[in-house]
């Protein structure tokens, strides 16, 4: 048995159990799907203010009226320590090096590389202009080999290292066409920050085939891959009885809004709007699902529900509905939906936390079934980024399992 599943074993089960509350598509459902089986708590969601929503007295209520609920908070605990540094920065780093980056995302880069094994070269994997690397370059003094598909990047990015004076090459590659194969042959440790979906998981399964001895990489966006249903790594995760749809997946890294006052009151008028035009198409087609509507110019939200729904009919090749059908009136039905919406939505956020640890357990148990020792944790605090989880992992190494 793997140091991780009997970890993973019981978050399985947990969310198996309770999947009736999470999986599911909230602008399919008109209803409550999971009232059956929680009456109590469809009761409270009912009655319970939006202002109320992601509170400590809502999760308090919530967690009372289903006990088992309240284990949500502690699935990520044991994993909340931070990973210990690999190396630590013995001077201050020059501004010039951070030329061309937003703060925010050179603070993720330091912190990063603060826990990245130190080796003797280091590849890295969808550099976009290689940023990574070029700190990983000008820190220690060594080789990176930066592989990034566009060939605009790579341009920037030999001319940054030229600059700097640092070995830092560049490949355009595309790495989902196995063009990052012989590189991860070539190289002591590959590094990936926040690299999407299908990008990290073809790197994990490279990599293992490699026997690259150091593996050091941030995943992100689990639902951008080209299958429909996730396909897990790990003997453990094949085994389960969950099946993860794409909108499992983005839930996994769904956060609860932070946005600005003005970006959040555009994003609910336009959930307002799309889920009004919702309920009017279902009343003018006499069919009772959800149409998809393309994405919408902020300024048309601006002009009313009536303009939104003469756009969203257009696009949908329905106008000549609103001559028979006017869309007077499901605003508010549209109103009504949003708050629906919200609530179905603060229970389901309970799981993203679990979703996305399970997902990153699954990627570290693939890696131990694959014989390398690893750590998991976050790199950096989630004000920094929400994607903070960190997996490191290294062949023929004797280290301290967590």
């Amino acid at each position: 048995m793997t140091a991780f599943q009997p970890r993973f074993n019981t978050l399985d089960r947990w969310l198996h159990d309770h999947a009736l509350l999470w999986q599911f598509d909230t602008f399919l459902r008109l209803d409550t799907p999971w009232k059956a089986a929680f009456p109590d708590l469809a009761a409270y969601l009912e009655q319970v203010a939006l202002t109320e929503l992601h509170s400590e007295r809502f999760y308090d209520d919530v967690f009372c009226l289903c006990p088992s609920l309240a284990v949500s908070r502690d699935w990520t605990r044991p994993a909340l320590t931070p990973l210990p540094p690999k190396q630590e920065q013995t001077h201050l780093m020059p501004s010039y090096v951070a030329n061309g980056i937003k703060g925010r995302k050179w603070a993720q880069i330091q912190a990063f590389v603060g826990h990245t094994p130190v080796a003797k070269q280091y590849l890295e994997w969808c550099a976009g202009k290689g940023h990574l690397g070029k700190l990983l370059a000008f820190e220690h003094g060594c080789p990176v080999h930066s592989l990034e598909w566009q060939k605009t990047l790579c341009d920037a990015g030999e001319q940054e290292a030229k600059r700097l004076k640092i070995a830092q090459t560049f490949t355009h590659a595309n790495v989902l066409k196995h063009q990052g194969q012989a590189a991860l042959q070539d190289t002591d440790c590959v590094v990936a920050l926040h690299a999407c979906g299908d990008l990290h998981r073809v790197l994990l399964e490279q990599a293992v085939d490699a026997r690259t001895q150091q593996v050091c990489i941030s995943p992100c966006c689990y639902h951008l891959t080209q299958d429909a249903e996730y396909q897990p790594l790990s003997t453990s995760a094949k085994q389960s009885a969950l099946t993860l749809r794409q909108a499992d997946l983005k839930l996994a890294v769904k956060e609860v809004a932070t946005a600005g006052a003005r970006e959040q009151r555009l994003k609910q008028l336009e959930l307002t709007y799309r889920l009004g035009f919702d309920a009017w198409q279902r009343t003018a087609r006499q069919q009772d699902h959800y149409l998809p509507v393309p994405s919408i110019q902020k300024a048309i939200l601006t002009q009313g529900f009536t303009a939104f729904c003469h756009w969203a009919a257009e696009q949908k090749q329905l106008s000549a509905l609103l001559n028979q059908v006017p869309c007077d009136g499901f605003e508010s039905m549209g109103e009504q939906r949003y708050q629906h919406v919200q609530k179905l939505e603060a229970i389901s956020q309970l799981f993203r936390p679990a979703l996305e640890y399970w997902l990153v357990l699954d990627r570290a148990l693939f890696l131990e079934e694959n014989g390398y020792c690893v750590d998991i944790g976050p790199f950096c605090d989630k004000n920094l980024t929400p994607r903070n989880w960190m997996i490191r992992a290294s062949l023929g190494t004797e280290q301290k399992l967590r």
